[in-house]
């Protein structure tokens, strides 16, 4: 896999809308990069949502080298990581990207696995 170095609009809008589309509930799905640039959400079947939590059935996950950490929603105001979610992020390499209301270009931050603050370029 190759080192991770910047995020796409497209995929913040897609994880925007997404999250939009599933609140009160949070959402939540695996990210690909592709030559170091995550650009592509993975929709995992039996994911469920739900109004504090999101599970990944990761037994249903695909066998991919490209996949490069994951994203979720929380439906309040706050994009800072719980304790659960750096307990999750620590079993995933890569980046976490947790978005928040109002679920714009400006609610989400991006995390490495020990759950530090990333800044990533952002490309179109």
């Amino acid at each position: 896999m190759k080192k991770i170095r910047a995020l796409s609009w497209d995929l913040i809008d897609g994880v925007n809308e997404s999250a939009r589309a599933c609140y009160p509930q949070e959402f939540i799905c695996l990210l690909r990069q592709n030559d170091g640039v995550v650009d592509e959400m993975v929709l995992i079947p039996g994911t469920i949502y739900g109004d504090s939590h999101a599970f990944i059935n990761m037994w249903m996950s695909p066998i991919n080298l490209d996949i490069s950490g994951t994203v979720h929603s929380h439906p309040g105001y706050s994009n800072e990581p719980s304790d659960d979610d750096l307990i999750f992020f620590s079993s995933w390499g890569g980046v976490h990207i947790i978005t928040c209301q109002p679920y714009d270009r400006s609610s989400w931050k991006a995390y490495d696995s020990a759950g530090r603050e990333l800044n990533l370029e952002m490309v179109d």
